[in-house]
Order: C-alpha cells, then structure tokens, then sequence
C-alpha cells in the first residue's frame, strides 16, 4: 500500500498528547500470610524475652492410702528471647512534583505523596514478612543493626533435614543433599508435632513445593470436576492421620523448604507500630520514612514442624 503524498502523520506532529493511562499497574505481590496472623505479645524493650514450660509425660499413678507426699524437685522454666528490629522505607517527593500531582496533572495518583507512601508500605510489609520468617538473630551494637530470629530458624524440635546437613546455633541449616517432597517426610513430621503438642492447620510453603503436594501419589483419585468442562487438578487441603493442612503457597518462603506453624504459639511483639514520620526538609524536597520496630515471638516451636533440603526443580 501507498501513502499520499505530503500526509501529515503523527511521526511529524508536535504537541499530540500522550497516552498515559491513569491506571497503574504494580503486579508486585504482597505476601504477608504469616504475619497477618500473628496476634500481639507486647514489647518494652529492645530484647523480648519469655518462658517456656512443658509437663511431664503421662505415667502409671496410683499412691498408698495413707501414705506420705516426699518432696519433688521441681523443672524450671526455660527463659527465651529476640531481638527487637527496626525496619524501615525511606522516600522523598520534591515540592514541584506533588504540586504538579495535585493539579491534576500527573497520571495515576492525585498525590505523589501518597502514591509514594502507598507503594513503599506494601515494600514494607514484604520486608517484614521475610525478617518473621526467615530472620537470622542478631544482637546488635552501635554499628550493627539488630535483628530478629524468624519462625523458620526458630523452629528446631520437629525438623527434618537431609542426614548429610548441618543444623547451625542460629536455627539455619546448611548443605545437605536435596530430597523430593514426599508423604512420609509430611507424616513422619506431623507425628512429631502431634506428640509434642501441636495442632498445626497450614502448611506454608513455596509454588514449586505446593507442586509437589499435587503430585502425591494417589491424590488424583479424589479429583473431580467441580463445574462442567472444568477439572481440579490440584491439591488444597491435605488430611492425614492428625488432620487437615491447609496448603498455602507463599513467595516469600526459601524454596526448598515446608513450614509446618501451629499459629496458635507464634505472636508479634511491637515496640514501635509502622507509621509515617515527616523528617528535616532538604531544600525543595519533603522526606519521610515508614518505620516499625518488632520481633517474632516463638511461644512453643515444638508445636510446628520444618522440612529442609528440599528439590526445587
């Protein structure tokens, strides 16, 4: 085809106003499935510390009539603690950009303050869910940021890992030959938890994982097709001799790891709530920072259950 000659396009136009749409669009996503479900523990200083307890296993008991009640020497309590830590987002808008804004006259948002505030909370919120997770303790000192110990690293009574891997003081564990997710690996687990105490109903776990789940062998008996020219080829709920387990596939977890949390023994202790603090101007610029100050708080970790070295691919 032929274009007549001295057309005017829009390759020689000035001034055709852009097509920006008003919409946009952060696919990012914000997975906070753990620390949404924390309820709060309460903080006063920058160290949380608890007691843990447990009773004595079940025994024959059956005394004489009459008889005398001897002295038992009593268990102590075991004392526990994490780090309290500051996490935080800094952003910076100029006066120029959020008067523009206002006026209507950026795409998207009718306040680049806001906007801003917005995306860097959820950025936040992921950071957060990491540290409870996945937080390795650290003290802290005038040059050293502290920082908690994660549910994870946390969780050491019930975990299994390869024979070959290491499990560290700080609750990581290292090396090892990778396994395939299997049902014996969930129940041998699961009965740990059940004889420890612990009534878990999710499990948390990364999509190559949740894969894993699906492909139990068996599991394809009980599928069925729930509407017409549709069929479920996935596993959601498991149910095993101590339950049913939620399945939840969650970004923010290591990939070749099951987390087993009975959310019952997992809280949040604030010491500071997330909020928005307007800093010193600079120049022609207003910066703020979101800023929180937290830990996660292991009430009972025998009461969940870990599975490491898994394959991921």
């Amino acid at each position: 085809m032929t274009v007549a000659a001295d057309t005017f396009k829009t390759y020689e136009s000035i001034g055709n106003r852009e097509d920006l749409s008003d919409v946009i669009t952060n696919i990012s996503p914000v997975d906070t499935i753990f620390y949404s479900q924390l309820s709060e523990d309460g903080a006063k200083a920058t160290t949380k510390e608890w007691q843990t307890d447990s009773l004595a296993a079940a025994g024959e008991n059956a005394q004489l009539e009459g008889d005398t009640t001897a002295n038992v020497a009593a268990t102590p309590t075991v004392r526990l603690n994490n780090t309290m830590q500051i996490q935080k987002k800094q952003l910076s808008v100029s006066g120029t950009q959020e008067a523009v804004a206002k006026s209507g006259g950026a795409a998207g948002r009718p306040s680049e303050l806001g906007y801003q505030t917005a995306k860097k909370a959820k950025e936040l919120a992921k950071d957060i869910e990491y540290a409870f997770l996945r937080g390795v303790q650290v003290a802290g000192d005038a040059a050293t940021a502290r920082k908690m110990k994660g549910a994870l690293n946390w969780t050491t009574t019930n975990l299994d890992k390869a024979g070959d891997a290491t499990l560290n003081a700080d609750g990581t564990v290292t090396g090892g030959t990778a396994r395939d997710l299997s049902e014996t690996l969930i129940q041998n687990v699961r009965q740990n938890i059940f004889t420890a105490g612990g009534d878990p109903k999710v499990v948390l776990c990364g999509p190559f994982q949740k894969r894993g789940f699906s492909a139990f062998a068996g599991t394809s008996n009980y599928r069925r097709p729930i509407e017409e020219k549709k069929l479920t080829n996935t596993v959601d709920v498991y149910v095993d001799d101590y339950g049913m387990l939620s399945i939840k596939p969650h970004r923010n977890m290591p990939t070749d790891v099951v987390f087993i949390p009975d959310m019952a023994y997992w809280k949040k202790a604030t010491l500071r709530a997330v909020k928005r603090e307007e800093l010193a101007k600079a120049g022609d610029a207003t910066i703020y920072h979101l800023i929180g100050e937290h830990t996660c708080v292991a009430k009972a970790e025998n009461a969940s259950g870990r599975i490491t070295n898994l394959t991921t691919a």
